[in-house]
């Protein structure tokens, strides 16, 4: 179901599927990518407990195999609706019978949404409602539409990250999503700004690691039309469009994990940059999308 609410600026659409933005519109103009089966059909899913893929599509839990579906499964959840007001949405969804056949934990997963101006607040909860710590990774996937207007490219638009940075970008494999931190694929020295080009995006996702920023402006500069993404606690940043099609959206994609290595010993609680939630405690982390022009 659809849940939409709106302030004097913007309006924001949320599905209970997954708690996913499917809108964000300032004066008309729509700022979310919209489901396109022919590109993509997701806007902004949350990866919950995994991101990525898995090594042989398997993975062990205390030496026991599962078979967690790529980026998780709470993108697919029905998720109930708690609160609502003229600005705000809190969604949560809880383990069943479904998802502990991939991931043998109990978990309370909240999203809140809060309208503030022109920009979308959203917090992300993680309760551990086991008796045992519960094992888990977290990524964003939103996808901003590129262009925004008729007349403008893909090209005409940047990424613009608010600390200057050097990287050693790993390799994908794109016959099965692993991803190789011992095979880099592009290097870039003092990365302030990235244009955008669908050339770069033939090997899947551009994979920035151990990220000085906490804000990516996507914008053209030529009329300042745009997004800001504000982050906090999310170590590793994916930039992907499908590599098989010009598409007309960019993901930015901060995360808490990654896909396997090819080198992995195939144990969850080994994987990068895991979360191990003490039991009964909570995980909170926010993120903004700040509407430009």
């Amino acid at each position: 179901m659809l849940y939409t609410i709106s302030n004097d600026i913007l309006s924001l659409t949320i599905n209970s599927v997954g708690a996913e933005i499917k809108s964000i519109k300032k004066d008309g103009i729509e700022y979310i990518h919209q489901d396109d089966p022919a590109t993509w059909n997701r806007s902004a899913p949350f990866l919950f407990p995994a991101i990525g893929c898995f090594k042989n599509k398997v993975t062990y839990f205390n030496n026991q195999p599962y078979s967690l579906p790529k980026h998780g499964f709470v993108r697919d959840m029905e998720m109930n609706l708690t609160t609502q007001t003229d600005t705000s949405l809190v969604f949560e969804v809880t383990e069943n019978g479904e998802s502990l056949r991939y991931y043998p934990y109990n978990f309370i997963f909240r999203v809140t949404y809060a309208l503030e101006n022109d920009q979308v607040d959203i917090k992300l909860e993680v309760i551990n409602t086991n008796n045992e710590e519960m094992p888990f990774n977290l990524g964003l996937h939103p996808a901003f539409k590129v262009p925004l207007f008729e007349g403008e490219s893909f090209e005409d638009y940047q990424i613009f990250f608010n600390k200057k940075g050097s990287y050693e970008l790993p390799t994908v494999d794109l016959s099965n999503g692993l991803v190789d931190w011992n095979n880099t694929s592009r290097i870039f020295n003092n990365l302030e700004v990235l244009p955008l080009n669908y050339d770069d995006y033939k090997n899947d996702a551009l994979i920035f690691d151990n990220v000085p920023f906490n804000e990516i402006t996507l914008h053209n500069p030529k009329n300042n039309y745009g997004i800001k993404l504000t982050f906090a606690d999310f170590k590793t940043v994916g930039i992907w469009t499908p590599n098989h099609v010009n598409a007309n959206f960019v993901c930015l994609e901060p995360w808490l994990g990654c896909a396997d290595a090819p080198n992995t010993n195939g144990k969850f609680t080994e994987k990068k940059d895991i979360i191990k939630l003490a039991e009964k405690e909570t995980f909170t982390t926010s993120y903004q999308i700040k509407i430009l022009k």
